[in-house]
């Protein structure tokens, strides 16, 4: 079993754990105070978490992924490559729906002081898009469970 690619499934197991428990407690809230701390800090945590998520899964784990498997020789593939194997490989399914993704975390990434309404647009955005980056995690875990090349899965 590849420590590399198992040492990046802990790290993004972390993650998911924390994102996880933001995205409780924002169920939590009926109205979002911009004012207010505790909001703030939440919000913050989850966008934050989201955007080391998606380059977690993007920029490392899918190039980690596919040189295990044999699929690439080296890691300086350009993306569309490395969708397109992936697509190939039944591990991701919609590479336009990875391309949301990573314009949800561009946006996140470049927000400056929006209006509430556009922040609240961009917080809708993230949750949408870490239930969709849960689902590829929960895949690419399965795949590689089948594959022995993970220890075990959470």
């Amino acid at each position: 079993m590849n420590k590399i690619l198992n040492e990046r499934i802990k790290i993004i197991d972390n993650l998911i754990n924390t994102i996880e428990e933001d995205y409780q407690d924002l169920q939590k809230i009926d109205f979002i105070d911009f004012s207010n701390k505790n909001h703030k800090r939440l919000i913050n945590s989850f966008l934050y978490t989201y955007t080391k998520l998606q380059d977690n899964i993007g920029a490392k784990l899918f190039k980690e992924v596919l040189y295990e498997l044999k699929e690439i020789e080296n890691k300086h593939l350009p993306m569309i490559d490395i969708l397109h194997k992936l697509e190939q490989l039944n591990i991701l399914y919609d590479i336009q729906n990875w391309d949301i993704l990573r314009e949800i975390r561009n946006e996140l990434t470049h927000e400056y002081k929006l209006n509430n309404q556009n922040r609240l647009e961009n917080i809708k955005k993230a949750i949408w898009g870490y239930k969709e980056l849960k689902k590829i995690y929960n895949n690419i875990k399965i795949y590689l469970k089948n594959k022995n090349l993970i220890e075990n899965m959470r």
